[in-house]
């Protein structure tokens, strides 16, 4: 396009503009903003051809990211950020024109850029199409769980063909992460950078659990409550070297991950990557049963997801390890939710109980709210006083706003044991909602944490707990005896079904 008729473009796109009334309505809003995003789209295509044809050096800057910042105003963090994507839709053309034609956002866009590393580019570039078609219906956080799988299939694929042609494993790049902490002239500390996702898990749960409530006239703002709990945990942290033999309240941290994740992370953690080498380490444990060996050849074959903290960050398979290897291990949910019940004795669900929950929901699980677990309450859904169990297949997490209009509306509400959640408004209208990233019912064991040791808990072996007071073995509890043979059970016949169409 010449230069005169790419000028008459941005003037026609300027006087629309202008003339444009926009009326303030849901609708119309909603459409506008579809709108835009194709509007970007085709302006992310152009900077792409332009960036890919050399012309930001030509016109005199360095770079896409300098023109981006000097010549279009943008903050260097969104100039880096339209320059990876540039690259990327130069790569991937099939994604420019998904995004052009309306199947997936500018958002999902984003994410694809954030999420694929570069050394894997041009590994899940051979299959575009299917990747658009996987995340044009789903919402932006299932979309980083899914482009998220795929790059840790990529990673086992490379890794894995690396030792059978004999080169070096891909070294993982270590994670990016940063801290300057600098004093300034009267004597602050001026403290700025960032840390990978799983620094990030420890950091965030320590901040929110060291953060106090004001006191009496007192009132800060959030960053104020965050500065004063970094100054406490490193306080904390100086007494706890002055007094190694003292005790400190840890906050406890939670790791969500399939069981499935568990022995992918024994295998990585045991330097199992090839077939020949899990067939060695079968031998080299001929004490592991039909259980152990069907979970770890499910494992090898990559079919699970990624471990994620009660908020749904995730965290990689080193940092399950290590929480495993400390031997600090929780059941806080398991087959179809048949770990943690309470029954009738107790109206609260206790803090375990929570977590499970919470775990599973991942926010509130009113359809259309977004609010996170740190700001839901537990709601029974058939009510205490009309006969609820106080366990976890009779609890959602629900935002302190919902709860309240549940009650106040009359709302009734049904939850399945494979975690569908279903509300039916006084009106008869039915909607039905699931736990994130959950497509099918199957066992999910959270594993806890750093704060309590659990030396038993190997290879997935149940631990039960004693109930006589003495210091025996023979009094195990028969109902936790029950719920965990049930699992047990779930997870062979999970097993038995893969055999089954592995043989098809």
């Amino acid at each position: 396009m010449s230069e005169g008729a790419a000028r008459s473009v941005v003037e026609g796109l300027a006087r629309a503009i202008d003339e444009l009334e926009l009326p303030a309505h849901g609708e119309t809003i909603a459409q506008a903003r579809h709108l835009a995003d194709l509007l970007q789209a085709r302006i992310a295509e152009a900077e792409a051809e332009w960036n890919a044809r050399g012309c930001p050096e030509v016109e005199g800057f360095s770079n896409l990211v300098a023109f981006e910042r000097h010549r279009c105003g943008l903050t260097l963090t969104d100039a880096r950020r339209a320059e990876r994507r540039a690259r990327r839709l130069t790569a991937w053309p099939l994604l420019a024109r998904a995004w052009r034609a309306g199947c997936i956002t500018g958002t999902q866009v984003e994410l694809v850029c954030a999420v694929v590393p570069d050394r894997h580019v041009e590994r899940l570039g051979t299959d575009v199409a299917g990747l658009v078609d996987e995340i044009e219906p789903l919402s932006a956080l299932a979309t980083k769980q899914a482009l998220e799988r795929r790059v840790a299939v990529a990673d086992a694929h490379a890794e894995r063909e690396a030792v059978e042609e004999g080169r070096e494993p891909p070294v993982t790049p270590p994670p990016d992460r940063e801290l300057s902490a600098s004093r300034s002239i009267d004597d602050a500390l001026f403290v700025q950078g960032h840390v990978d996702r799983d620094g990030a898990a420890y950091v965030e749960k320590a901040l929110a659990a060291a953060a106090r409530p004001d006191g009496p006239g007192e009132r800060r703002s959030p960053k104020e409550r965050r500065a004063d709990a970094l100054v406490d945990i490193c306080r904390a942290y100086l007494e706890s070297l002055e007094n190694p033999d003292g005790k400190r309240s840890t906050e406890r941290l939670t790791i969500c991950a399939d069981i499935v994740t568990l022995y992918r992370a024994w295998l990585r953690g045991a330097g199992v990557r090839t077939a020949d080498e899990l067939e060695d380490f079968f031998e080299d444990h001929p004490d592991l049963g039909a259980l152990d060996r069907g979970l770890f050849l499910d494992a090898f074959d990559h079919t699970t997801g990624t471990a994620r903290t009660l908020d749904g960050s995730p965290v990689t398979d080193a940092l399950v390890a290590a929480v495993a290897a400390a031997g600090a291990m929780e059941l806080l949910l398991s087959a179809e939710g048949r770990i943690l019940h309470l029954g009738r004795t107790v109206r609260l669900f206790s803090q375990a109980q929570r977590r499970a929950i919470l775990a599973r929901d991942q926010g509130c699980r009113s359809p259309g709210c977004a609010a996170p677990v740190e700001r839901c309450d537990v709601h029974h859904v058939t009510p205490w006083e009309a006969g609820g169990r106080t366990d976890i297949t009779n609890g959602v997490a629900k935002c302190r706003r919902c709860h309240l209009d549940h009650h106040r509306r009359g709302i009734r509400d049904h939850l399945d044991a494979d975690g569908t959640y279903t509300l039916v408004a006084p009106d008869g209208t039915r909607r039905v909602t699931r736990p994130p990233g959950w497509s099918e019912p199957r066992a999910c064991l959270p594993l806890a944490t750093t704060s309590r040791a659990a030396p038993e808990a190997v290879h997935g072996a149940p631990v039960f707990g004693r109930r006589c007071g003495c210091s025996c073995s023979a009094h195990p509890d028969p109902v936790e005896r029950a719920e965990m043979e049930e699992a047990r059970r779930l997870v062979l016949e999970r097993i038995r079904q893969l055999q089954l169409e592995r043989g098809a």
